[in-house]
């Protein structure tokens, strides 16, 4: 009985060890991913045409133009303004049937960068095709998209998602960052 007991706690302890070793892995990763290096600080310009930055215009292609152009008409929202404020975040959109057309936006300090390409590790990924990103632009944030979801493009939209035509990476790591992109994106008032 004395070596069931002994085997029985050697077990126990190799159990903690364990559980102690997952424990501080997950938290180094918590720890690097909350310190992950970020454009530097910088005071808002005046105007909010100001505020959106075209890196590599010449490269930018036709998605990037047209973001571009949806982010300054929606920075003519004083509420917009406010939320830009207090994003921090890095999303690139891939289409899939064009991934040349790809961007990444950088939400840093109350600017928005959009450049051509997807950066190395942004804190999202959207994998979609056009159509997809046109439905998801309109379909508005909170009440808003639960209301869309009960139309009938609302449900062709979760068909496609369901046949996995729409892929975001990283929704589960930043979910608040996602939520207030969507909230930005949204034609409602903010």
């Amino acid at each position: 009985m004395a070596r069931k007991e002994k085997k029985s706690k050697v077990r126990k302890k190799r159990k903690k060890l364990r559980l102690l070793i997952v424990g501080i892995g997950l938290g180094g990763i918590a720890y690097s991913v909350a310190n992950r290096q970020r454009p530097g600080p910088c005071v808002p310009a005046g105007g909010p045409e100001e505020r959106v930055i075209l890196k590599d215009e010449e490269n930018i292609g036709g998605l990037g133009a047209i973001m571009g152009a949806l982010i300054n008409e929606l920075l003519k929202n004083p509420e917009k303004l406010s939320l830009l404020d207090q994003m921090n975040l890095i999303l690139a959109i891939e289409p899939t049937e064009m991934p040349e057309t790809a961007i990444t936006l950088t939400f840093s300090d109350g600017y928005i960068v959009i450049e051509p390409g997807v950066v190395q590790d942004p804190d999202i990924h959207i994998s979609t095709t056009m159509e997809i990103l046109m439905q998801m632009s309109g379909m508005g944030s909170g009440l808003d998209a639960l209301k869309f979801f009960q139309t009938p493009e609302g449900k062709q939209f979760m068909e496609k998602v369901r046949a996995g035509d729409l892929k975001i990476k990283g929704l589960t790591s930043h979910p608040i960052a996602m939520l207030k992109f969507s909230k930005f994106l949204s034609p409602s008032a903010a």
